[in-house]
């Protein structure tokens, strides 16, 4: 019994399950109001702690120190960097073209409004708003769903450990009319993540992006459109998407290239689609269920 739980598909759609939880009444009784504007900055970096680093700590510590696919040490050299740059643009524009369509349409993606009300009552200077909004959340997120939950996948297929990951991001968000952009989000982080072999660019990518809401305006994307028009402003934001996919592709593409010259892969890949079944486990429902639910009460 103890074996099943110790396992991947167990443990880790469990453990997501908890900290959503655990997330969830963190923002049930802690905000502004409660806790006062001279150290809410304080309380959201603890929560943001105490969420997710300490769990992973623990499961780190449960599992003897020995993830599946360690990616919290890799090294990086010049080449993955450059390929995370066109990661990087990869998920700006993407993220963008995303909001914009849903814009187009009438509906307005994500929970900007909400995010900012909450930073305008705060008096604890540029530095604690940059530390709680974007650094330390894009560290302790990446550390969970990067450092822990797609290295633990990744022994059943890249493609599954991304997805997975993926998923389990978005859904922590609490947001289903921003589900797409945190998910297109996610598949990005982790796909930057298996390439790069290392968790840090991810928490660059994510601390920048997180950056660039906290300090654009909620209106950035209608300002842009009264301005310029929704065709125009479509077309730039997907010829930059374009040109950044080439970007990142042609930079995955020499460095595959150099690790098959240098003989760095001896074995192929493990095969995601041997492991499908991973997406119909009982465990998997866990976290998704709880997510369903949390928004359900939420409404």
């Amino acid at each position: 019994m103890l074996n099943i739980l110790k396992s991947t598909p167990v443990s880790v759609p469990l453990l997501t399950g908890l900290i959503y939880l655990l997330l969830t009444l963190c923002g049930l009784y802690i905000d502004a109001d409660t806790v006062g504007t001279d150290s809410v900055f304080l309380v959201i970096i603890i929560v943001q702690i105490v969420v997710f680093a300490i769990p992973s700590f623990l499961y780190y510590g449960i599992k003897g120190g020995k993830l599946n696919y360690p990616v919290v040490s890799g090294k990086l050299s010049g080449g993955r960097i450059l390929f995370a740059v066109g990661a990087m643009g990869v998920m700006f524009f993407g993220c963008l073209l995303i909001k914009l369509l849903f814009y187009s349409g009438g509906v307005q993606v994500g929970n900007d409004k909400g995010y900012l009300d909450a930073l305008y009552k705060a008096e604890d200077g540029a530095v604690g708003l940059f530390l709680a909004y974007a650094l330390v959340p894009a560290l302790c997120e990446e550390f969970f769903f990067r450092g822990i939950v797609l290295s633990e996948y990744k022994k059943y297929g890249s493609f599954n450990a991304v997805l997975i990951s993926a998923l389990y991001f978005t859904m922590v968000h609490f947001t289903a009319d921003g589900f797409l952009v945190y998910f297109f989000a996610g598949i990005v982080l982790g796909a930057a993540t298996a390439v790069c072999r290392s968790i840090y660019p991810a928490i660059a990518m994510h601390t920048l992006f997180n950056a660039y809401y906290l300090y654009s305006s909620p209106s950035f994307i209608s300002t842009m459109v009264f301005n310029t028009g929704t065709v125009f402003l479509g077309f730039v934001l997907l010829v930059a998407l374009l040109i950044s996919l080439v970007f990142a592709f042609s930079r995955l593409e020499l460095l595959y290239r150099a690790e098959a010259k240098l003989g760095a892969e001896l074995s192929l890949p493990e095969k995601s689609i041997n492991h499908l079944y991973l997406y119909v486990t009982p465990a998997l429902i866990v976290p998704i269920a709880v997510f369903i639910i949390i928004n359900a009460l939420m409404k």
